[in-house]
């Protein structure tokens, strides 16, 4: 796809602007509260946004008079059914941005804490359970690139019903910051090379101390690589995908396992639901087994060390838990520590995963 315009961060300022001014865009004003955690002391993010509590879930009642009252009453609204709204068809034109490539618009996040919270979204209906597909990849990408005036920009894609995706409609979604990401941080701090550690160079598959099953990949520069970016975007996403299919089956091995927790395991194989996280640096992958903990809902931000709380009853319980803990509940903990062995068999089954990816790039 062609590149964004040059002028593309001036643009999405403007129409951000103008979007507040008139009233078709609602940004929240929130506390944001520090919580340092793992040994690297990365500052992790709670958000807190009482006002957002009240943000509609595009699911509106139809209502309808009953006409069959009486004259001598008015007539009494009669909810007949439920419809649900997309807010990408038709889209606000207030808060359309631009292009971006054949199938993509870019539109402005309605309900926002960051500024200038942007989603990429196909102009056709597809749905948030499918996977990436090559002209997803290098939207998001041309998205991430051409954002300028921000220390660091994440781009992610709640796919899946466990994922916390808000619409049906299939969106990626990309937040300006004004700081580097608390998972930008981790990323880098754990591919540093330490004492008894080496350092992970780009194309290494590694994983970040939350607790459960997670998998990051290092993207190379494409001068050095002698690969294009869409080649480049397009290997991690099927390693990654390769690679968190690998750890559900490992998962699934568990002697300690419950019933539920197989059943589970069989639906997560068949219907995947997962979180996915991209930056100019890296890509991450992380499989869900559950939407949220209690009240609060987790999508990709919470495992980019950014968690949304409306109550003061969330902002405590995730105070008390942490950010990294809570979250990782979300996803699939293994009942205890992988073996070396099973490490090895782990690195096999990606090695002969690999061999096949020449293949799996053809088709697509």
């Amino acid at each position: 796809m062609a590149p964004l315009i040059d002028t593309f961060d001036q643009q999405l300022t403007s129409v951000y602007e103008s979007a507040l001014a008139s009233g078709e865009l609602i940004f929240t004003a929130s506390e944001n509260h520090k919580s340092k955690e793992t040994e690297y002391d990365i500052e992790c993010d709670i958000c807190y946004a009482p006002s957002l509590a009240k943000k509609p879930l595009g699911i509106l009642p139809k209502v309808e008079e009953d006409q069959t009252t009486s004259s001598d009453r008015p007539s009494t609204p009669v909810v007949k059914a439920v419809e649900k709204t997309n807010p990408f068809l038709p889209h606000s034109p207030a808060l359309y941005v631009t292009d971006a490539g054949e199938e993509h618009k870019i539109i402005l996040n309605k309900f926002c804490i960051v500024p200038r919270h942007f989603l990429v979204v196909t102009k056709e209906f597809q749905p948030q359970t499918g996977p990436l597909t090559p002209n997803d990849l290098m939207a998001v990408w041309s998205t991430l690139k051409a954002v300028k005036n921000s220390r660091d920009a994440v781009a992610f894609y709640n796919c899946g019903s466990r994922s916390g995706a808000s619409q049906p409609h299939k969106h990626m979604q990309v937040i300006p910051l004004e700081s580097p990401s608390p998972i930008s941080e981790l990323v880098r701090e754990v591919s540093k090379r330490r004492p008894g550690k080496k350092e992970n160079k780009p194309g290494d598959l590694f994983s970040v101390p939350f607790h459960c099953i997670n998998h990051v990949i290092l993207l190379p520069d494409p001068a050095a690589s002698n690969k294009d970016e869409e080649d480049i975007l397009i290997e991690a996403y099927i390693t990654l995908v390769d690679a968190m299919m690998i750890s559900i089956r490992e998962y699934a091995e568990q002697e300690e396992l419950t019933d539920a927790e197989r059943m589970l395991c069989s639906t997560a194989m068949s219907s995947f639901a997962y979180n996915w996280i991209l930056t100019k640096e890296f890509m991450m992958i992380v499989p869900r087994k559950q939407e949220g903990l209690g009240p609060i809902s987790i999508n990709s931000l919470g495992f980019a060390g950014m968690v949304l709380t409306k109550t003061t009853e969330e902002l405590e319980m995730v105070q008390k838990t942490g950010v990294m803990d809570l979250v990782s509940k979300t996803g699939f903990v293994f009942h205890q520590e992988r073996t070396p062995e099973q490490e090895q068999k782990n690195r096999e089954m990606q090695q002969v995963l690999e061999t096949q990816m020449g293949s799996a790039l053809s088709s697509l």
